[in-house]
């Protein structure tokens, strides 16, 4: 399929079907337990206002824009962090999405150096290596000013976002638990964007996959900054925990599972309608030589077997840590909360989608809005 053309029915009518069923995928509590203890933030009518308004303020949407405003509330993202989130505050959940927001913004913007047929990879890595001390330099605890930025100015959008969520998250967090987030951010600016889009141009342009396994396993935490969410999600200090190293072991499965998870239900939307083959399943598809459907089920398989190497790891840390205990607990949110958004927000649902549990739900996604109309993720 073409790069920046509309798909047509054509196009989908040559998608496999897949026998992966919703209760082949494991989870280590309820769906139903899940939503009962959803956050109390998300019942509240004025954390989506807010959220909009913020984005607003910073120029994410313009203040005109109806079809966007539209597009962040059918995505939910209010309710993926109500549902996934150890507290209850309703800044904690507010700055949550917010930093969720900056990440996709960012990527979004970078997204389209993709489709630009006369982009060099060199602009690329050099435009990306800038971008990126900008913003660390922007969320850095000690920054006091704004460098001088040399593609996003002063009056960006980026900026004034990422400025909000510095300045919100100072508020609501201890200071050594902010620098473990920009740890993660710095993880997946530098390591994740910066190795994975060159390979992605490079496959969008026909090449097979490029990586082992465990190379696209590890690439994918990081480019999906998978580890830095469910971090925020807890809002807690790893390091300060006694069996911090089996906790960073745990949030790294955590981050594995849910970027998996997202490869699996976005697949429709990625392969057939973005033309992007940096896929879970079509990474498991050509290394090991199978069908679609062989490989869906890999994928479930994989992210199951993280489930349970996950409770293994659980019940070696010290039961009396309290605060260990809660950020386990937060990873068991993900595991389930991922699951109960996919199929509340309709983001992946689709007619044509090869999954029959997302094929009977109301999808959200509007073909006749142009990009700027749709949720940058």
């Amino acid at each position: 399929m073409e790069n920046n053309r509309v798909p047509t029915i054509s196009d989908f009518s040559t998608i496999e079907k897949s026998t992966v069923r919703e209760s082949d995928f494991r989870v280590p509590m309820t769906l139903a337990r899940v939503e009962s203890q959803m956050n109390e933030a998300y019942r509240s009518p004025l954390l989506m206002r807010s959220i909009l308004k913020d984005l607003e303020d910073c120029q994410i949407i313009r203040k005109d824009s109806e079809q966007k405003r539209r597009a962040w509330r059918n995505l939910k993202i209010d309710m993926l962090a109500s549902l996934t989130s150890h507290s209850t505050s309703f800044e904690h959940v507010r700055m949550y999405v917010l930093w969720m927001a900056l990440v996709y913004t960012i990527d979004d913007i970078r997204d389209k150096f993709l489709e630009d047929d006369k982009f060099e990879i060199q602009d690329f890595e050099r435009i990306v290596e800038d971008t990126n001390d900008d913003i660390l330099n922007l969320v850095d605890i000690d920054a006091d000013e704004i460098p001088s930025l040399k593609h996003f100015s002063v009056g960006h959008p980026v900026v004034k976002l990422a400025r909000l969520v510095r300045d919100l998250s100072l508020s609501v967090l201890r200071d050594d638990v902010f620098g473990e987030f920009v740890h993660h951010l710095e993880d997946h600016l530098r390591y994740g964007v910066t190795l994975a889009f060159p390979k992605m141009m490079a496959m969008k342009s026909g090449a097979a996959f490029p990586l082992s396994l465990e190379e696209f396993e590890e690439l994918r935490v990081k480019d999906s900054a998978g580890a830095m969410c469910v971090h925020i999600a807890s809002g807690l200090p790893y390091q300060t925990c006694r069996d911090n190293q089996l906790l960073e072991e745990c949030l790294q499965i955590t981050a594995l599972h849910a970027a998996i998870l997202n490869d699996i239900f976005s697949y429709e939307k990625q392969i057939y309608r973005e033309n992007d083959r940096f896929n879970y399943i079509c990474g498991i598809q050509e290394h090991y030589n199978i069908t679609f459907d062989e490989a869906a089920h890999f994928s479930v398989q994989r992210a199951n077997e993280l489930v349970d190497r996950h409770a293994v790891l659980s019940a070696q840390v010290d039961p009396e840590d309290q605060t260990a205990q809660d950020i386990l607990d937060t990873h068991r949110r993900w595991f389930a909360g991922h699951i109960v958004w996919v199929k509340s927000c309709g983001r992946y649902s689709s007619p044509y989608s090869p999954f029959e549990f997302l094929r009977s739900v109301k999808s959200t996604i509007d073909n006749s809005l142009s990009p700027d109309t749709q949720p940058p993720i």
